[in-house]
């Protein structure tokens, strides 16, 4: 006759103990794939972006386009169109990126496919628009200002002497305490889409690691670490900060 034999309490809690030290050892692991995937895949949008600025560039004789301009049909940012007659509630604005200025040199200026790295703040994440989310700004001191119409901040790439250095775009953020679901007992994270040394200083979103992927005006880019003293302390997890002034004011 066949006897069975279960397995005792020690040795059930023997391999418990076991597959809590294989997790802890691959932990660390899984962790760095995870950072590889979401780096791979910010870094795919914003040279794509780059390159499609470079492009732009090339065809407007080095002068940048401009951040934002308002129009009698709605609002041109540098990223896509805002039609007025749209909705304009957060979350459920649309946003057409194909008419931005980067639009006919690129088939879709970054945003659609998913930077977990940026939206991994769960319910601490606040969308803008119904249609997906960006993720990057531009250097206002290049572009002509957050409203687009300051004219000595309107630059021709010839006028850089440091292109290489100069960050023209960025992954970028901002904390949110003003506008509900957010409020100053509950902050959010949202994209943010300019960046500069005054009313857009402290928007550069430090997502991968503690660093941001910053594209510079050459068409370079590469990861700059952030300094932590300098993050937002309304939301801290959230790693957003600046960008030193010499790597902006041109």
């Amino acid at each position: 006759m066949r006897s069975t034999r279960a397995f005792t309490l020690i040795e059930l809690l023997a391999v418990m103990v076991i597959l809590g030290v294989l997790l802890t050892l691959l932990a660390p692991a899984v962790y760095a794939v995870k950072r590889q995937t979401t780096l791979a895949t910010s870094s795919s949008a914003l040279r794509q972006l780059s390159i499609a600025a470079q492009a732009y560039l090339a065809e407007n004789e080095g002068r940048f386009f401009r951040s934002r301009e308002d129009t009698t049909g709605g609002v041109q940012w540098w990223f896509g169109f805002e039609n007025a007659s749209g909705p304009k509630g957060e979350g459920q604005r649309l946003l057409d990126k194909s008419k931005g200025p980067l639009g006919p040199y690129i088939a879709d200026s970054a945003g659609t496919v998913p930077d977990f790295a940026f939206t991994s703040m769960g319910a601490s994440f606040k969308p803008k628009f119904k249609n997906g989310y960006f993720g990057f700004g531009v250097n206002t001191e290049l572009t002509g200002g957050p409203t687009g119409q300051v004219a000595s901040k309107l630059k021709l790439i010839n006028q850089l002497a440091r292109p290489g250095q100069i960050a023209f775009f960025s992954t970028c953020a901002q904390i949110n305490t003003f506008q509900a679901p957010a409020s100053g007992k509950n902050p959010m994270l949202e994209e943010f889409y300019f960046f500069n040394t005054t009313d857009c200083a402290n928007t550069i979103h430090f997502r991968h690691a503690g660093n941001a992927i910053v594209a510079f005006a050459d068409g370079s880019q590469r990861e700059v670490p952030g300094d932590r003293s300098s993050f937002n302390s309304r939301l801290p997890t959230a790693c957003v900060g600046k960008l030193p002034p010499s790597m902006i004011v041109p």
